[in-house]
């Protein structure tokens, strides 16, 4: 149930800004709350926040890197030891999200990676905090929409993730289908280990799947907008 990082970076100019952050990020996850003195003055906490997140969606391609790494790999042992990699990556990604939202709490991008490196470790509560955040921050975000659909998924809460995409199905197709392949992937993984899910809940979200997705494939050719009411 991973879906791809969509990534924005901001450009941070101030040389002496990056070494106040590396400052901020060792002092835990409170670090970066403020304004952190550097060489070439007191820079702006929105400066810190931006120069946080781009730590954040790096450390995070360090993490997939890792992830594809393991998937790769020849012997159990290499698999194992890149996964454990990719892990130390999402939490390090993890810490320098929480120093951007501290610096700026109206980042909305960071609040959505925080939740989705918090996904990625396992922490579904934890990451569905984080989206809900970005999205009493800016409500119409389809990324967070869908990578909280993602959560829903970890947890098992099949109604929330049918309700966020049928919100991304009227709104951003390609963001849909994202979410319906993850859809999907769970349920070929509930099918060999149920996780406490009943067959019949199982079987009953695969005959809703199946069902969204032909009609998904008959209005692909569609412009993106609203579907009539039928659809919803």
């Amino acid at each position: 149930m991973t879906a791809s990082l969509r990534r924005f970076t901001w450009a941070v100019a101030a040389t002496g800004l990056m070494a106040g952050v590396v400052l901020a990020h060792g002092s835990g996850p409170s670090g970066g709350g403020g304004p952190m003195p550097s060489a070439a003055g007191s820079a702006r906490p929105q400066d810190i926040a931006k120069a946080a997140y781009n730590d954040g969606v790096h450390s995070i391609k360090k993490a997939q890197d890792s992830e594809a790494e393991a998937a790769k790999a020849g012997t159990p042992s290499k698999s194992a030891k890149a996964a454990e990699k990719a892990q130390k990556f999402y939490r390090k990604a993890a810490e320098e999200f929480v120093d951007a939202v501290g610096a700026d709490p109206t980042m909305y991008q960071a609040w959505n990676y925080l939740g989705f490196a918090k996904r990625h470790l396992g922490d579904y509560e934890d990451s569905l905090g984080a989206y809900a955040k970005a999205l009493e921050l800016n409500p119409n975000y389809p990324d967070a929409i869908e990578y909280r659909g993602e959560a829903y998924l970890g947890l098992n809460k099949l109604d929330a993730a049918k309700e966020a995409y049928m919100s991304l199905f009227r709104d951003s197709r390609p963001l849909a289908d994202e979410l319906m392949a993850s859809m999907q992937r769970w349920t070929d993984a509930r099918r060999k280990d149920p996780a406490g899910v009943s067959s019949e809940e199982i079987e009953a979200f695969a005959k809703w799947l199946s069902e969204r997705a032909g009609v998904a494939a008959q209005t692909a050719s569609l412009a993106v907008g609203a579907p009539p009411a039928a659809w919803r």
